[in-house]
């Protein structure tokens, strides 16, 4: 069986309009925020409250000028919407003051595109875990369907579902003992046994940042996730983490023999 439609992007989150009328604007994060630059001169605005579960969406991509998948603020705290060169930085930018202990300069990680809008959440989600386990093993999806591969050593796979976000259809091979699957909103589990089943199509419907609810199985607000290439027919939940104010979900195989704060096998 196929994925259900996974083509919208906001979908738990609240979102926040960052209208198109030139000025200095303030925009505060209530919860899990989704802030939205509408199409047009949005004038140089200032996000307050930014945390690990709100996130930015725009009709361009920010120019990444090292193209390393990360946008950082410049030394006056500024990220630049609309620059197109490291000469150009374009009319319009936003000051993000985070919630969350940060490293000077913020810094977004980028998430891809979907349906015209791009992207972009906090960079220390992704790198708390590459803190732990390594940069080369830790891999992220985008917001569109992605092919994700397991395979070659063991790997940590971040689902980040509490942006609010549908993280659409991911396909994900040679997921073995000795990887994880780490959420930042726990999966519903109908029995309470720790055991996510999936369904007869393998699939894994994600909880949005709301979750988990009993709704999960049939909505998917976060995405879902497919395992091919293997046996498995669920994952066990491994316990939480929580590292510089994110709380990570562990999940693995039957196999798994992980500890949260441990190392990998």
């Amino acid at each position: 069986m196929a994925f259900r439609n996974n083509d919208a992007v906001v979908t738990t989150s609240t979102i926040a309009t960052v209208n198109a009328n030139g000025s200095a604007d303030t925009y505060a994060a209530t919860g899990p925020t989704a802030f939205v630059f509408a199409e047009g001169p949005t004038g140089d605005d200032a996000f307050i409250g930014f945390g690990s579960d709100d996130v930015i969406l725009t009709t361009r991509a920010l120019f990444d000028g090292d193209n390393d998948g990360y946008i950082s603020a410049g030394a006056n705290g500024i990220i630049d919407i609309d620059r197109t060169s490291a000469e150009n930085a374009g009319e319009d930018n936003v000051v993000i003051a985070s919630e969350l202990p940060t490293s000077n300069p913020f810094e977004l990680r980028i998430l891809g595109s979907k349906g015209g809008q791009f992207a972009y959440a906090d960079g220390a989600t992704r790198k708390n875990l590459w803190a732990q386990f390594g940069q080369e093993n830790v891999l992220e999806g985008t917001i569109g369907n992605d092919t994700i591969s397991a395979a070659g050593g063991p790997r940590v796979i971040l689902h980040d579902n509490g942006l609010g976000l549908n993280l659409g259809g991911d396909t994900i091979s040679g997921f073995g003992a000795d990887d994880l699957l780490v959420t930042t909103r726990q999966l519903y589990d109908g029995n309470d046994d720790g055991t996510i089943g999936f369904g007869r199509n393998r699939v894994l419907d994600t909880s949005g940042t709301g979750g988990p609810n009993a709704s999960d199985p049939s909505d998917g607000l976060g995405g879902q996730l497919k395992f091919v290439d293997s046996t498995i027919r669920s994952v066990e939940y491994l316990g939480s983490q929580e590292i510089n104010g994110v709380t990570y979900y562990y999940y693995g195989t039957s196999g798994s023999t992980f500890v949260p704060g441990g190392d990998l096998a």
